[in-house]
């Protein structure tokens, strides 16, 4: 039997966190604003396996592996602090280049990085695996319910992949390019500038 309760009630808590802007909207939001729908897309899919894995983790208790070892969780948390910092920085050395036209077509070594951008950013974020394995600790399914396990795993999957889908493509349209190019520099710096904060908060949280 699949239980009904426990799937509304994964499925809203998931939702909240999933339209709370924070590092992997943004890197969806950068690559399809600059490099189009193609790489877009390419970077949901790397954010979408990483919240497989984070919520496979909440889902079936190997968080358990966190409680038994803080230091790995630390330890993690550090690593992506700093890669999240760095990718800010990045952001704001950049933001005054000059932006290619986006070119159809895109070659696999473009779509390759766009993949690796979304799996690192999304594996650097502990904050989305803390989330997972707070926010499911109380509505996840019983352990003994495999069904409804499953159901609920497939259930986040879809939304992920729906939710950030729709930001790729949206922003992927001429209207928000033609935008983009016209305010770049500003646009970049502001989400590099966000995206330090994030590291910085991820550092500093105990």
């Amino acid at each position: 039997m699949i239980d009904a309760q426990a799937l509304i009630a994964v499925g809203s808590i998931y939702m909240v966190g999933l339209l709370s802007p924070g590092p992997n909207f943004l890197v969806i939001a950068h690559r399809s604003l600059r490099h189009g729908r193609a790489e877009g897309l390419a970077t949901v899919a790397g954010v979408v396996i990483v919240n497989a894995l984070w919520a496979s983790s909440a889902l079936f208790g190997l968080t358990l592996i966190f409680a038994l070892f803080p230091w790995t969780f630390t330890a993690i948390k550090l690593v992506g602090a700093g890669y999240l910092i760095w990718m800010g920085i990045k952001l704001w050395r950049h933001s005054s280049d000059e932006l290619q036209e986006v070119v159809s077509g895109d070659d696999p070594p473009q779509l390759i990085a766009a993949f690796k951008a979304g799996l690192a950013t999304n594996l650097s974020n502990a904050k989305s695996m803390a989330f997972y394995a707070s926010a499911f600790s109380a509505a996840a399914p019983a352990s003994n319910q495999t069904a409804t396990l499953w159901v609920a795993l497939g259930l986040v999957l879809m939304l992920a992949a729906c939710w950030y889908s729709l930001v790729a493509i949206a922003l992927s349209l001429p209207r928000p390019g033609v935008i983009y190019r016209r305010l770049k520099q500003k646009i970049e710096r502001a989400a590099g500038t966000v995206i330090i904060a994030f590291g910085v908060k991820l550092a500093a949280d105990r």
